[in-house]
Parts: C-alpha cells; sequence; structure tokens
C-alpha cells in the first residue's frame, strides 16, 4: 500500500472494519510509516476530543430569541403570526440607507406557511441550489449557527482541554491500535512488565488502569531492557526492546510517547529466525551502560551465522560498529563502570575469546584469545564482571559449564602497559558468583566448594576467606551494600534453610526453614530487609533486628518480586497461579493491595516518567 491508499482506509482501521489481509497490509505499511502514523494519531486525538465534548442543547429561550429577534426576521425577510405570512416591503427591511442590499422573502421559517407549489422531484434539488437567494440565505443562517456554537463551545472547551491530557491515561481498558499512546502517561514511578510479547505500564497505587506501551504491529522479546536512572531519580525513564517480527531495535519513553525504531537490522531481513544460536546471542545482547548514555547490541545484518557489536548514544543518535580482529559469535557484552570500556565473549572457529573495546580511544585488547580446554573441552567463559576502580579498571571472569567452575581470572586493562591475566583460583567449585559491592573496594567473588560444600569469599587479588563450615551452600548473594550474605542450607527440591552472615561479625543467623528457591531470596535497594517464599507464603527479614514480618498469605505462588526503588517497605509481588496478578505489599503498614488481576510473563522494572 502506498500512502494515498492508507490514508483513505485509516477511518475504517480505526474503526475496525477492515478485512484481515488489508490490515495487516495497513499496520505493516504504519510501521515504516511515520506520516501516516502521525495522522494516524491525529484521528485518535479527536475522537478522544469529540467522545470528551458534552452533549449540549440551548434552553428554549435562547433558540426563541434568536429565530423571534428583529434581525433575524429582517435577514429573512419574513414575519409569522398566528400562522400567517407577511411579506416585509423593501423599505421596512432597509437598515442604513439606500446603499444596503435588498433583502428577499424567504419561505419557511419558524412557523411553516402552506407550501409552495414544488417542481419535479428530479429537477428540485438542482433548482434550489441555482437560486441565488437561497444561497445567500444559507450563508447567513450558517453564519447564525456559527456564532452559537462558538458562544457555547467556549464553555465547554475550558473543561475539555483540562481533561484531554488524561483521555487515554486514564480511561479503562483503552488500548491503542498502532503506535505510541496519544496522549503521555502521568508523571511518577510506575511497573512496567510484559504479557503476550506487548509491554504494559501501570502506576503502584492502582489509581489509573493498564497503559499499553508497544503496538500492535510489533512482538516484544523477553530480553527489554530499562536506561539506569539518571542523577536525581529512582528509576530509568527510556526503554529498550527488540521487535521479534520485524529484526529490529525500538526505544520508548517511559511516558509511552516517542516510539523509535534504530535503524540499525539486526537479522537479515528475508531470513528472521531467532532459534538459532546467532538469534539467542541478539536476543540477549541488550545493555545499557552504567550512566545510560549508551546501548550496547550485536546484530548480523548480512545473514551470516556470525554477529558485530554495535553502540547507539541516546546522547548524538549516533552509532558506533565495533570492528574486531576476528569474526564469530559475540555475547555477554559487560560495561565498565565509568562506560567508557565493554567486555565481551567471542565464538570463533570453536574457541571461546575475550575482548575489549574502549568508546574513546576505538581500541579492542583481546584479553583471552582462546580458553584452555585441554583438561575440559566443553568449558566456556560463564561470567563477566568489572571492578570498581575507574582509574583502575579491572576485568575478572570465571571459566567452566554450569554446576563445574574449574577456574577464576582478573587482569587489568588500560594502565598503560599490557597486563597479563591472573589466575584467581583453580580447582572445583559448583558456584561462582561476582559482585562489584561485595565488602571490598575491587569487589569479591563468592565460592562454593564442591568437595565439602562451605561458602568462600576471594577479592582480585586472589586472597580467600571460608565463611561457612560443615554446611551444603547453594545460591549466596551479597546484600547490595556488601554488608551481609544470604545463602541456602541442604537445599533439595528447590527448599533449603535461609542464613545470612553479617560480613563484619561473621554470625551467622539461620532465617527460615522449607524456604523456596524460587522466586531468589530479593534484598531491598538499601540492604536493609530479605523477602523471601516458603510457596504459598512471603515473608521479610530483618537482619539487623534479627525480626521476621507477619506472613503474608496468598492463593498462590510468587513468580517474582521486585522492591520498590523509592521504598525499603514496599515490595511487588507477581503471582503465577491461584490469584494470578500483581500485589503491593507494604512491609511496615501490613497492608496488601492488588495492582491487577492480568497473566504477566517474565520480570517486572520499575520506570520513572520525570
Amino acid at each position: 500500500m502506498n500512502c494515498e491508499q492508507v490514508k483513505e482506509l485509516l477511518s475504517a482501521y480505526l474503526d475496525d472494519t477492515l478485512a484481515q489481509p488489508e490490515r495487516q497490509q495497513l499496520a505493516q505499511h504504519l510501521h515504516t510509516c511515520a506520516a501516516c502514523r502521525a495522522i494516524l494519531a491525529d484521528f485518535r486525538r479527536f475522537d478522544a476530543l469529540l467522545a470528551q465534548l458534552p452533549r449540549v442543547s440551548p434552553k428554549p429561550t435562547l433558540y426563541e430569541k434568536i429565530f423571534s429577534s428583529p434581525d433575524y426576521l429582517e435577514l429573512t425577510s419574513i414575519s409569522y403570526a398566528a400562522g400567517n405570512t407577511k411579506t416585509i416591503s423593501p423599505t421596512q427591511s432597509r437598515r442604513g440607507g439606500p446603499g444596503r442590499p435588498r433583502l428577499v422573502a424567504l419561505p419557511g421559517g419558524r412557523l411553516a406557511p402552506p407550501s409552495p407549489p414544488q417542481p419535479p422531484k428530479a429537477n428540485r434539488l438542482l433548482h434550489l441550489v441555482r437560486k441565488p437567494w437561497l444561497q445567500r440565505t444559507m450563508l447567513a443562517m450558517i453564519a447564525a449557527l456559527l456564532l452559537l456554537t462558538v458562544a457555547v463551545g467556549n464553555v465547554a472547551g475550558l473543561n475539555l482541554w483540562q481533561k484531554l491530557a488524561n483521555v487515554i491515561a486514564d480511561a479503562p481498558g483503552m488500548t491503542p491500535f498502532v503506535g505510541p499512546l496519544s496522549n503521555p502517561l502521568p508523571t511518577g514511578l510506575r511497573l512496567v512488565y510484559l504479557r503476550d510479547g506487548t509491554l504494559w505500564s501501570i502506576a503502584p497505587d492502582k489509581k489509573t488502569s493498564s497503559a499499553r506501551l508497544t503496538p500492535d504491529t510489533v512482538q516484544v522479546a523477553t530480553n527489554w531492557a530499562v536506561r539506569p536512572p539518571q542523577p536525581g531519580h529512582s528509576a530509568g525513564n527510556f526503554i529498550a526492546y527488540i521487535d521479534q517480527l520485524q529484526g529490529y531495535i525500538h526505544l520508548i519513553r517511559s511516558n509511552g510517547q516517542d516510539d523509535t525504531t534504530l535503524p540499525q537490522p539486526l537479522l537479515k531481513q528475508d531470513r528472521i529466525a531467532w532459534n538459532t544460536n546467532t538469534g539467542a546471542a541478539i536476543l540477549s545482547s541488550l545493555h545499557w551502560s552504567e550512566d545510560g548514555t549508551m546501548l550496547a547490541f550485536v546484530a548480523d545484518p548480512e545473514g551470516s551465522g556470525q554477529t558485530d557489536l554495535y553502540l547507539y548514544s541516546l546522547q548524538t543518535k549516533q552509532f558506533q560498529h565495533v570492528t574486531l580482529p576476528l569474526k564469530g559469535i559475540i555475547s555477554q557484552p559487560t560495561w565498565s563502570p565509568n562506560g567508557v570500556r565493554i567486555a565481551f565473549k567471542l565464538s570463533h572457529d570453536g574457541k571461546i575469546g575475550l575482548l575489549d573495546y574502549n568508546t574513546h580511544s576505538k581500541n579492542t585488547l583481546t584479553l583471552v584469545s582462546a580458553v584452555n580446554t585441554t583438561a575440559n573441552p566443553h568449558d566456556t567463559i560463564l561470567s563477566l564482571g568489572w571492578s570498581p576502580a575507574a582509574t583502575t579498571p579491572t576485568i575478572t571472569w570465571s571459566v567452566g559449564v554450569t554446576g563445574h567452575i574449574h577456574s577464576l581470572w582478573s587482569q587489568r586493562v588500560g594502565t598503560g602497559h599490557r597486563s597479563t591475566a591472573l589466575e584467581l583460583a583453580s580447582g572445583e567449585y559448583t558456584e561462582a558468583s561476582y559482585n562489584r559491592t561485595g565488602n571490598g573496594t575491587d569487589g569479591r567473588w563468592l565460592l562454593v566448594s564442591a568437595q565439602i560444600g562451605d561458602l568462600i569469599s576471594m577479592d582480585l587479588a586472589g586472597t580467600t576467606k571460608t565463611l561457612t563450615t560443615g554446611k551444603q551452600v547453594s545460591a549466596p548473594c551479597w546484600s547490595p551494600d556488601g554488608n551481609a550474605i544470604n545463602y541456602f542450607d541442604a537445599l533439595t527440591t528447590n527448599k533449603g534453610n535461609l542464613h545470612i552472615i553479617n560480613v563484619a561479625t561473621g554470625n551467622d543467623t539461620l532465617i527460615a526453614s522449607r524456604v523456596a528457591a524460587v522466586p531468589s531470596p530479593l534484598w531491598s535497594h538499601d540492604g536493609q530487609h530479605l523477602a523471601y517464599s516458603t510457596g504459598s507464603q512471603i515473608q521479610v527479614a530483618s537482619p539487623q533486628a534479627r525480626a521476621i514480618s507477619s506472613p503474608l498469605r496468598l492463593q498462590g505462588s510468587a513468580t517474582t518480586m521486585s522492591w520498590s526503588v523509592s521504598s525499603s517497605s514496599q515490595l511487588v509481588l507477581l503471582l503465577g497461579d491461584g490469584e494470578q496478578g500483581i500485589y503491593l505489599l507494604d512491609t511496615q503498614k501490613d497492608i496488601t493491595m492488588q495492582i491487577n488481576k492480568e497473566r504477566t510473563n517474565g520480570p517486572i522494572w520499575w520506570t520513572q516518567i520525570p
């Protein structure tokens, strides 16, 4: 379809009266044509305006006053009394001197006179339209009606324009067919979640219904990403997502506006397939820099089966296409804390390498050309992390397979000379997780020994400390402030004993037994509370006071938990069965509120509308 054809069908598209093939063709055109999307947005705004206009009926006295006024009677040159018609003479009708045009009587009026003879029906309309007196009279009547409309509209319009900003946001169940919301969502914090390939936004106070952020012409992939919060804000204001139907990245504001398609295709357009190693690497590649100015992703626009690394600047709206010394499949892009460097894994010719790219110098450094797989042929790079020190940036990584970690490494980069990788540990570990805030200036690893199941911490110089003895540790995790560690002991069938270690004192406290491993226990952002699930109950522990709140009893098990970014006492829960929906728990007031009842896929992220 071209633009002219689409414009003719936009009204029918908006009314959902098109046949499905025609509707799909039009939707595809709208996806690529900003001009037609703008026209459709105008149509929606007009519909919203009309829907909000009050039904105005003038009072009978106003009607009588207008059509009985001397000016109206003089204009039409007629006067009726008791059903009789009186024709006003030209002399009587004339005001303002001899230069005033002569007015002729018009049959009709408020009281219908006897009907004059009618011309034949076939010529009646043409007969009337061609009469000059009718044209002049029609113009006069239109002017009178316009004056009446403006007078009434000025009163109604004062309230209408005040309400217009909230027409879309506050209308329950209103879902746009295509494009962003016609009006921006109101300011404040909101929860964003994925349902059936569509992103939705809802306020945690339940004052408004869910608002659909993405159009029905796209299918959002699961690994969408919210921009990190900017200074002075609690959450990000941009969302990056991949449209699986067209194979492009979209950026949309948290208020539902400015859904922009980045022009770089992710896959060759005639062979979009996500169920390949290349497709999986692309879908999982969206990563914002920590200052929120750059978005990293990988793409295979030529269909070669290999990927290239791209960096998009939100400030300049420009791309950087990173040139690499080797071709392969890129995965796990990981930004340094200052947003200057990005490390990533490269799979090429059956080998696994590790590279680092400097966005300022545009130089690429090969840290590992190939992982040593002599003893363990299936080993790969499992996780990457950066030290928090910007002056001496250090990258650290683990090598092995899931459940069998065989070595840990670190290497300084950008220090003026090329350093070599330092092997921090080797052996057999069931788990290894790194955290920059792990009670140390350079961050720390948490390791679980495969032989005895003890928990060990290790810094980036290779110094270790055993934290538990005689425990079968699983799923250790640092608190956000690095002052505590939670872990499971004797985890079987996804349930175990939940412990918290105070890093400063070394005290190990049993919090609860038979705690569910899914969803994982979750720390509040200030590290003061730990929420966990027993399957049918949600409880919150306070490590400092060693207190546990009353359990929250729900008819269903939680699949996702998310602490509020603005309050350490508010917890958002997503229930996957039973009472499905999103719930807000206030741990201080012991109040539970259901935000919505809809089924939701995947995690819940916080956004902020400035």
